[in-house]
């Protein structure tokens, strides 16, 4: 593989961390990955350290540039969780994902990351349900979290009907009548 940019470096870094845990990260590992020689990698990075600060930027920005527009409307719940199924199913943002919650419990740079894309989350829901009539703050705190938890299982592969469970929070606040 011809090593274009750093970018290429650290997208397989991130595939390592990902797929194989951060202990599997070396520069012996990526060289080999990424079929070069490991003084290559030198030329671009002074450490593995650096490298995996440099992932994390580089992995936040691409997960910010998949943002989507927040749009009110009778479906907006279901378009949401979609647009973020659609965000943790991406090819480009999985790897990062990945490493992000899968470190997030030892690695503080990961659990702010956590943190921030779950605040996004319920940031979101609780501005739909707001504009839907919802008052309680615990409707949009447990929308959240169960989106959370099937957006997480989407990391693992674990592919849900999430716009369906959607509809169907819904449809049960709709005959509950919690507002």
């Amino acid at each position: 593989m011809k090593i274009h940019s750093k970018e290429d470096i650290l997208k397989e870094a991130l595939d390592i961390i990902a797929y194989d845990g951060i202990d599997k990260l070396s520069m012996s590992e990526l060289a080999k990955r990424l079929g070069i020689n490991k003084s290559s990698i030198y030329h671009w990075f002074e450490s593995k350290e650096e490298i995996i600060e440099e992932a994390f930027r580089y992995g936040h920005s691409r997960l910010m540039a998949k943002g989507f527009r927040l749009s009110l409307g009778p479906d907006a719940l279901r378009t949401a969780a979609k647009a973020w199924q659609d965000i943790f199913t991406d090819a480009e943002i999985l790897p990062y994902l990945r490493t992000v919650f899968s470190l997030r419990f030892s690695m503080p740079a990961a659990e702010e990351e956590a943190r921030a894309v779950k605040l996004m989350i319920h940031g979101q829901i609780d501005v739909i349900l707001t504009s839907y009539g919802y008052s309680s703050r615990m409707i949009p705190e447990l929308f959240s979290a169960l989106l959370t938890d099937k957006l997480l299982s989407e990391l693992e592969g674990q592919h849900e009907d999430i716009e369906g469970i959607a509809g169907k929070y819904i449809e049960f606040l709709g005959k509950s009548g919690i507002r």
